[in-house]
């Protein structure tokens, strides 16, 4: 063979090999599409079908239990976080929940447990610490490698939250993943 033949050859192998590449994305794409749809519809469905309500006058207390359940659509894994509810949810019934949470499905409601659930588009990796810092509202980052960082120290001073609120900031809440950081954060700049 000439130098001109293998020239020809080794372009023809690499134009197949870069067009079977580009046809294995797109059907790895749609297949990625069609499972994603599927789960949003298993979840919809799941929402409409099982919300679950004790009483007509079922209302939060200090001693509900808040459960929310995390489904991270990136990795496929569902993360529980059990909670007290915070003060500012005390004495709401579930339509008063459906005004203030519209992004999650309500899965049971009573005076002794409330479960919610939502679909994340993200990792379930991300670990965070809601603390205080000189007095404020601070987010720190869990690193493997490094330990706890300070991430972020917010405007919310800790003298203006209730007294429980307060104690528990000092403890430390373990948060996972972005978007419970920020529903976290946001009950309490609320």
């Amino acid at each position: 063979m000439n130098k001109k033949e293998m020239i020809w050859i080794f372009t023809i192998c690499f134009s197949v090999g870069i067009v079977s590449c580009i046809i294995t994305a797109e059907i790895y794409s749609k297949k990625m599409k069609a499972l994603y749809s599927t789960v949003a519809a298993q979840n919809a469905t799941l929402a409409e079908e099982s919300v679950v309500v004790a009483t007509d006058t079922a209302r939060i207390t200090p001693s509900t239990k808040m459960v929310y359940e995390y489904y991270y659509t990136e990795d496929g894994v569902t993360q529980t976080l059990e909670d007290v509810p915070p003060y500012f949810l005390l004495d709401m019934t579930l339509e008063d929940m459906k005004k203030v949470y519209t992004d999650w499905q309500i899965i049971s409601f009573s005076s002794k447990e409330v479960v919610m659930r939502k679909s994340l588009e993200a990792k379930s990796n991300e670990q965070y610490i809601i603390g205080e810092n000189n007095g404020y509202v601070a987010v720190y980052y869990k690193e493997p490698q490094h330990g706890i960082i300070l991430h972020e120290v917010t405007n919310t001073p800790i003298s203006a939250l209730p007294l429980e609120e307060r104690e528990r900031l000092q403890e430390g809440i373990s948060v996972t993943g972005d978007e419970n950081l920020y529903k976290i954060l946001s009950d309490y700049t609320s």
